[in-house]
């Protein structure tokens, strides 16, 4: 009973270290078609469900997480994107499919989204959910200003609604300024924006995607 229940185990072994292995595999192909899709470098891909085999079986998969870094969109950086993939169909070679859904979120920060703007010197920072602070100096007085951020279209507006220490007026252009996006991978758009203690994070969304 011992050396069968030491075979078990030892066959037991086995079989989740190929369906881990068949499943890196498979993540890492995948990740490589949908670096196509828009993406500056591969997106860490990970199938999640055990086991794999009998996912890769079907060749249809219900969760799939991607995550990437360092997405260059014309002047914008989005320093991180992470999404959740619904309804993943894969062709026999996992090199052509389709994507059901993708919900996600990609923060962009604040440096990032001044440098955007053409004003590399503005320091932004978290104000509440949708609204930023910034110390604006305009050379004879400077004062705390904040600012609502929202979408407007494919663009993130940044617009000042109040200041200390001078008239709103006087900020001029400085604190009220539009960033487009003109395009995301996989053809993903934005939903909504909001602002945490990271940067700026959006909200994204897609469907129907093909990919290979």
């Amino acid at each position: 009973m011992l050396v069968v229940l030491m075979v078990l185990v030892v066959l037991v072994a086995v079989m989740v270290i190929g369906d881990r292995v068949a499943a890196a595999y498979a993540e890492n192909t995948v990740a490589g078609e949908i670096q196509k899709q828009g993406f500056n470098g591969k997106p860490d891909v990970t199938i999640k469900g055990f086991p794999f085999l009998t996912q890769a079986i079907s060749r249809n998969f219900h969760d799939v997480r991607l995550s990437a870094r360092g997405i260059q969109e014309g002047p914008l950086r989005i320093s991180r994107l992470d999404a959740a993939a619904r309804g993943v169909r894969l062709d026999s070679g996992y090199r052509k499919g389709t994507i059901g859904s993708v919900d996600g979120t990609g923060v962009i920060t604040f440096a990032d989204l001044a440098g955007a703007a053409g004003q590399p010197d503005l320091t932004l920072s978290a104000a509440g959910p949708n609204q930023v602070q910034a110390k604006i100096d305009l050379g004879i007085v400077e004062g705390m200003a904040t600012a609502q951020v929202t979408k407007v279209g494919n663009q993130i507006r940044v617009h000042g609604i109040s200041v200390e220490g001078f008239p709103l007026s006087d900020l001029g252009q400085k604190l009220d300024f539009s960033v487009p996006v003109p395009a995301l991978p996989m053809g993903l758009t934005i939903q909504s924006v909001s602002v945490s203690s990271q940067g700026v994070l959006i909200h994204v969304t897609g469907a129907h995607i093909t990919f290979g």
